[in-house]
Formats: C-alpha cells, sequence, structure tokens
C-alpha cells in the first residue's frame, strides 16, 4: 500500500528541479517499449494511489537544468579510456545522446517547472518522453516531445489533452467497464466513480497494463481481464517489460 504523501506543485524561475533518481534502463512501458532510456525520475506527486508501485519520495535532491543534462550525459556515456574520452568527448556527444531517449517520469513531472531542462535535453540531442497522470499542465515544446498519460481521476487537464500522444490505463480484474473495457479507477485511487476515458476523436494509442498488486492470483485475474479488453475493444496490451527481464 503507497503511503506516500501527496505534495503540492513546486516551481523554480530557473527550472532547478527536484530529482528523485537519473538511472539507464530499459522502458518496459509505453510506446518506446524495449527501447534503452534514461530515467529521470521526479520527486513527489500530487496524487496518493494506493497501488502505485513506484518509490518517488525517499530521497533526491535539487538540480538545476545544466546539471541535470550533465547526470543524463553521464549516463548515456559509454565507459571509454581515459584517452578516448577526452579525446572524443565532444565529438561523440551529439551521436550518443540522440541514441537516447530521456523519459522524464515521477511521481508527477507536471509539479515542477519543466521546460528549461527539457530545452536543454533537446538541444543536446536527446529525445524526451513525458509521463504524466494527466491532471496538471504547463506550457512546454510538444511539437518535440512525447506525452503518455496514464489518467488517474475523473479528467484529464483539457489544455493537455491535445498533447497527449499514448493513453495508458492500469486493469484491476475486479473494476473494469463492460462497456468500454476500461478501468473505473486508477490503482484504486477515488476519481468520482469514472475513470477519465480518451476524448472523444483521440487518435493516438491506447494501452491496458494489469496492475501489479504483489499478489499472483490476483495479478492472474488481473492478467486474464485486460487480455479480454484487448480482444474485445482493440486495445493494445501493455505488460511492465522491465519487471519480466529485471531491470530497474
Amino acid at each position: 500500500m503507497n503511503i506516500q504523501p501527496p505534495e503540492k506543485p513546486s516551481t523554480s524561475v530557473d527550472g532547478s528541479l527536484k530529482v528523485h533518481s537519473i538511472f539507464k534502463t530499459i522502458q518496459g512501458e509505453g510506446p518506446f517499449t524495449g527501447q534503452r532510456a534514461i530515467f529521470v525520475r521526479l520527486w513527489g506527486c500530487n496524487l496518493q494511489c494506493p497501488l502505485c508501485d513506484t518509490e518517488y519520495t525517499s530521497h533526491g535532491g535539487l538540480m538545476a537544468p545544466n546539471e541535470l543534462v550533465k547526470a543524463v550525459e553521464h549516463a548515456a556515456t559509454p565507459n571509454l579510456p581515459d584517452w578516448a574520452a577526452s579525446e572524443m568527448a565532444t565529438a561523440l556527444r551529439v551521436e550518443i545522446n540522440m541514441g537516447y531517449l530521456v523519459v522524464i517520469t515521477g511521481g508527477e513531472p507536471f509539479r515542477q517547472n519543466l521546460r528549461p531542462a527539457i530545452e536543454a535535453l533537446l538541444e543536446d540531442g536527446f529525445g524526451v518522453q513525458l509521463e504524466t497522470n494527466g491532471t496538471l499542465y504547463q506550457d512546454l515544446p510538444y511539437e518535440d516531445i512525447i506525452v503518455v498519460c496514464s489518467p488517474k481521476t475523473g479528467s484529464i487537464n483539457k489544455d493537455l489533452v491535445p498533447h497527449i500522444q499514448t493513453l495508458k490505463y492500469v486493469i484491476c480484474s475486479e473494476d473494469v467497464s463492460d462497456v468500454d473495457g476500461l478501468p473505473m479507477s486508477a490503482l484504486k485511487h477515488p476519481c468520482g466513480g469514472r475513470l477519465a476515458r480518451p476524448p472523444v476523436g483521440f487518435q493516438g494509442m491506447v494501452l491496458v497494463q494489469p496492475a501489479d498488486e504483489g499478489d499472483e492470483g490476483k495479478n492472474r485475474e488481473n492478467l486474464n481481464t485486460t487480455v479480454n479488453s484487448v480482444m474485445e475493444f482493440g486495445y493494445t496490451l501493455q505488460l511492465q517489460n522491465h519487471k519480466l527481464i529485471g531491470v530497474p
């Protein structure tokens, strides 16, 4: 049971971010599943979802945008000999970076001032994906980034809707609508009786993912329900592949 407290929006003028952790991994969820990625996990969330399985408040520190980019570069750069690193770093930097996706996640990233860090990452050659619960909005260079929204409440911020490319729904077997095969709530967060649905005319990908409740029997039921939803309504099945292969 998640007991991490909800946090109010906390923005800084210079774009310094409260960072929980930065690490290299393989993206386990969403439209870039299977690709290598650098995760930037930000500290804190404006919601408290009981079944959330992500640690986002235990540690971390404040990082200016240039410091964050350097940390991401360090995570992306291969382990070269000292002579090669010194002679080739500048020439290889952008080429190396362009091979990486940076996933900014949380917690809830939209709690903080993202634009300076995102612009710095884009300028440095990285691709950027944002993961959000869809409740907040800020002005960002949306034409250059990918937004993946996993709704947790009864509505999605109306200003964010046009910029979402992928919607992801987490399914518990006992909480799925017979009408559209989507969950009525997400990770047991209260949402006023009905979780936000894909907006009318939404052209992006709709993913459905079985919830991980830490119980083998419940997880099997969640998977079976999710598979049935895919077969009946045409959504795309999403598994937490990073857990299956044992990476963070």
